[in-house]
């Protein structure tokens, strides 16, 4: 599922072209027949709560350091910089032509190790795989409950997953935040 993400990451900033290919709108997609207040629910129990406290924990890490070695390379963000990673992999990098021009040069340079590609990869990784584990539990949750006989449970649950199986995570960073947003989040921000 997620596994080329990096790959992805790395190899979509330093595309020629991406940066058309980012500033075309992309169709919308089929939305999730998952109601909010079921994805708030299955977030909050103990072990989502748990992962995704552990993820701000993480975002917020992450943040600190980019935007410190952003101010240390000299650049300066204008705006947001958006990264969409889609779960089959897929990268999307949103914002002015001269911010994604900035942080795809900061990023080819970068030598840290684990570098920002990676770092910015294994979250949306992260987060990817609570928020399937979150849609599942929703699926589940508002299956039994609609479902009006056990064989309706399995087909309704497998029908609901179905219409959430385009998930994106989208981690933003600007000079002074940041935000991970992905399907069951109430977005962490730093």
């Amino acid at each position: 599922m997620v596994y080329s993400i990096n790959n992805s990451l790395l190899s979509y900033l330093s595309a020629p072209g991406a940066d058309a290919a980012a500033a075309q709108p992309k169709s919308a997609g089929k939305t999730a027949a998952l109601p909010q207040a079921a994805l708030e629910r299955a977030a909050g129990t103990a072990k989502s709560a748990g992962a995704a406290r552990n993820l701000e924990s993480a975002q917020k890490a992450l943040a600190a350091d980019l935007r410190a070695a952003l101010d240390k390379a000299g650049v300066k963000l204008g705006g947001a910089v958006e990264f969409t990673v889609k779960s089959d992999g897929g990268v999307e990098l949103k914002g002015s032509e001269a911010d994604r021009a900035a942080v795809k040069a900061f990023l080819s340079a970068d030598r840290s190790q684990p570098g920002f590609a990676a770092r910015i990869a294994n979250q949306a990784r992260d987060a990817l795989k609570l928020s399937t584990t979150i849609q599942q539990s929703a699926a589940i949750s508002q299956a039994a409950r609609l479902a009006k006989s056990t064989g309706g449970v399995m087909s309704l649950y497998a029908s609901l997953m179905q219409q959430t199986g385009a998930t994106s995570v989208v981690y933003s960073v600007s000079a002074n935040a940041s935000s991970l947003t992905y399907p069951g989040s109430l977005a962490a921000k730093a």
